[in-house]
């Protein structure tokens, strides 16, 4: 439930990956590319993507000490989390890079620059990395690259501007939101490529597909039920005749995410414009908040040991990575200082 702010112009192909991934320490930086969310857009009238396209121009950069390093003081021990790699995007000027950290580290290993990539996405085995890639404004592709930044590999050249891709139980899926009839709807494709399978049909739209990894054939995203977004389960081989409503009322939840046990889906769940909170739900509907506040909090992602959800918290033109416990206690901000980065990816 990302927003895509300042669009560059037509990006290049990605270049080949560096012999070794570039270890760098975190650049303090406040020129936002990507990641200008706001729950309030996915109730606009017309089609809902849960991706707006709009025009902001970037700030001037802040040079902050010169030094780009974390002091002491600005980030928790790597002790308190554990060593699992997260992905994130960082904003760089007039482009977007993906990169790999330890939560509680200063240090970021770019993957993936060179253009404006998003939404990284680790595959259940941790063996490879989903990503999309903007080209234009209504050019969208999904790649699939190894841990280090190497092999990257297009798997589909067209689909919806700024999806959300997943991968399926076993990885040899990928799960995607395409434009098919004016509406959004569901695709899969071969995770090492192929033809795309189209799964929806229906004249709701749709978008923020996340896999059960415990329940065969179980995906969970957003459709619109009485005009805005809400989150339910329904199984691939029958997308619309098994509907199961997680969420309802007034306001929009999305952005699922489900615990690698498969018993609970942390989403962002709106309150007013520009505010929202992380809550969790069941399989069987029975939700709670794990933030709250004047915040807009999304995107949230698992540890793979099920003990943190990082996130995604505003405002809108200062994105950083938070992390908190599925309880709400523990709160802790793993972005450095004035660095923009968003759309973590932990398990």
């Amino acid at each position: 439930m990302a927003f895509l702010a300042h669009e560059p112009e037509a990006a290049a192909p990605i270049p080949p990956p560096p012999s070794a991934p570039q270890r760098t320490p975190l650049i303090s930086r406040r020129t936002l590319v990507i990641g200008v969310p706001a729950l309030v857009g996915l109730a606009a009238a017309g089609a809902v993507t849960g991706y707006l396209l709009a025009g902001d121009e970037p700030k001037d950069e802040d040079k902050g000490d010169g030094t780009g390093q974390l002091g002491a003081a600005d980030t928790p021990s790597t002790g308190e989390f554990p060593a699992d790699t997260l992905l994130v995007r960082l904003d760089e000027g007039k482009q977007s890079s993906i990169y790999a950290t330890t939560p509680g580290s200063n240090l970021r290993t770019q993957l993936v620059a060179g253009g404006y990539h998003a939404l990284p996405q680790w595959s259940h085995k941790r063996d490879r990395i989903a990503f999309i890639r903007r080209i234009t404004p209504t050019h969208w592709q999904i790649y699939t690259m190894a841990p280090d930044g190497g092999g990257t590999k297009l798997i589909v050249d067209k689909v919806n501007r700024g999806t959300r891709v997943c991968w399926s139980r076993d990885d040899s899926k990928l799960a995607y939101v395409a434009r098919a009839g004016g509406r959004n709807q569901l695709f899969t494709v071969p995770a090492t490529g192929g033809t795309p399978t189209q799964l929806t049909r229906t004249n709701d739209d749709k978008d923020d597909p996340a896999w059960s990894p415990n329940v065969e054939g179980q995906v969970c995203m957003w459709a619109i039920r009485d005009g805005k977004p809400q989150l339910m389960l329904f199984h691939v081989d029958d997308p619309a005749g098994s509907r199961q409503w997680l969420t309802s009322g007034g306001l929009a939840s999305v952005d699922p995410d489900f615990s690698p046990d498969g018993k609970l889906i942390a989403y962002s769940h709106s309150k007013v414009s520009g505010q929202a909170d992380i809550w969790v739900v069941t399989p069987d509907g029975k939700s709670s908040p794990v933030t709250s506040g004047p915040d807009l909090d999304m995107d949230p992602t698992w540890s793979p040991d099920g003990k943190w959800i990082a996130f995604t918290r505003g405002p809108v033109l200062e994105p950083k990575i938070y992390a908190v416990r599925p309880d709400g206690t523990g709160l802790r901000q793993l972005t450095a200082r004035t660095a923009l980065e968003g759309h973590a990816s932990w398990s």
